[in-house]
């Protein structure tokens, strides 16, 4: 039975106060509005901050614990629809850095088909991937471990998503850098003195110039080639 005006309007303020108290708003078409709504409004806030360390703390302080809520609420409810909150819910996790979850529910999203906001230029695989790239070579300069999280995205990356050849091939080259560094995290195949730790890194490097040639890996490979000469004459 539809609802009268009157009834909306109630609908309307009790899901404007479940979102103001963090509780979940229901799916119904009313629900959704209001969601749509606040949303909208949210992300103008966001927009309007000056500065990305003021965004990230907003990010994290005070739209991820409103929206999560409605979030969990939706993939408990198992119905799939196209969910802009979902979607800008998974990109908060990775701007705010909880990479256990982002990765959990962007898996969740992508294999729905959800799609990023209109000022995006990428798909939500493509934003993952990046990310997570940019991360893992940021971790990597400075020492740090890259797991679980860079074979997790690798593995999609390789065997899931189907991204552009260039991004495949960034990835690729940086899965075999992590193979070539040296204690002093440099990458150096004369440090290597396994064979087979070479040749894996060789064909990843392959594959990374079947991707993408001008992503520069025929030097690399050389060396690769003259240190697994090396090794064999010994």
């Amino acid at each position: 039975m539809a609802l009268s005006p009157c009834q909306r309007h109630t609908a309307r303020i009790m899901a404007e106060k479940a979102l103001a108290e963090g509780r979940a708003l229901s799916s119904s078409p009313d629900g959704l509005n209001v969601q749509l709504r606040s949303l909208e409004m949210d992300i103008a806030r966001l927009h309007a901050l000056p500065n990305v360390a003021d965004k990230v703390e907003m990010k994290r302080s005070v739209l991820l614990p409103k929206w999560m809520p409605t979030v969990e609420q939706y993939l408990d409810d198992g119905i799939k629809y196209s969910n802009p909150t979902f979607v800008y819910v998974v990109i908060w996790l990775f701007d705010v850095g909880d990479y256990d979850l982002a990765l959990e529910w962007a898996d969740i999203a992508i294999e729905q088909g959800q799609t990023t906001p209109e000022n995006f230029r990428s798909s939500l695989a493509t934003f993952v991937a990046d990310t997570m790239l940019a991360w893992a070579t940021a971790e990597a300069d400075a020492g740090n471990s890259v797991e679980p999280y860079f074979s997790r995205t690798f593995a999609n990356i390789r065997e899931t998503w189907r991204l552009h050849e260039e991004i495949n091939a960034k990835w690729y080259k940086f899965a075999a850098l992590l193979l070539l560094k040296d204690q002093d995290g440099k990458v150096q195949p004369t440090a290597i003195d396994d064979i087979a730790v070479l040749e894996k890194a060789d064909a990843l490097l392959a594959q990374a110039h079947a991707y993408h040639p001008p992503v520069g890996v025929r030097t690399l490979r050389t060396k690769i080639a003259a240190r697994v000469r090396a090794l064999q004459d010994k």
